[in-house]
């Protein structure tokens, strides 16, 4: 194997010498880039946390609002005197976002020389979610968190006409069915 200075005259050995620095500096440069943690996905990721906790802390704050609501309704029926609500939640608020899909389908087929003939499909599907200039995803359909139980305590519930009063009540503003609800007296 021939040496270095061998290989290259001295003009060709000032020109190669830049080069090889410039691609020294690239090549640390992109250890330091790969080894470096990313400040914008620091930065992300806790928008995702701060996201999650601020959709966490609405989601409670709708249940209690809900709760409110109806403890002041039932309290409002003749006869039901103090009440108390606590509404139970089977799962939460589902968001479906928008998406852009494009599907590709190809179809080959092939003969061989002894007349079989082949046939191959193949699809690919990509999806994009799409997002507001704020990108924040576009939302096509809110479906409302499901009710698991209800349960209302009041002081009038010993008396069995209150009692089905305040059931009717909850069945219908919740629109949920009866084994659901319970009704008991203080």
């Amino acid at each position: 194997m021939k040496k270095f200075n061998e290989l290259f005259n001295d003009t060709e050995k000032k020109k190669l010498k830049p080069l090889i620095f410039m691609a020294g500096i690239c090549i640390l440069a992109l250890i330091v880039i790969a080894v470096m943690p990313s400040g914008q996905d620091k930065e992300t990721s806790a928008n995702d946390n701060d996201n999650t906790i601020q959709a966490s802390a609405e989601t409670e704050s709708e249940k209690r609002d809900l709760e409110s609501k109806l403890t002041e309704i039932l309290s409002k029926i003749n006869g039901a005197g103090d009440v108390d609500v606590m509404i139970t939640f089977e799962s939460s608020e589902e968001l479906v976002p928008a998406y852009n899909s494009n599907t590709t389908t190809e179809t080959t087929k092939e003969q061989d020389s002894s007349g079989g003939e082949r046939t191959t499909t193949s699809s690919t599907e990509n999806k994009t979610m799409i997002t507001s200039s704020t990108n924040e995803p576009v939302v096509l359909k809110t479906s409302e968190a499901k009710i698991k139980g209800v349960i209302v305590v009041a002081s009038g519930a010993s008396n069995s006409a209150v009692k089905e009063k305040l059931y009717s009540a909850v069945q219908t503003s919740l629109q949920i069915s009866g084994h659901q609800v319970e009704i008991y007296s203080k």
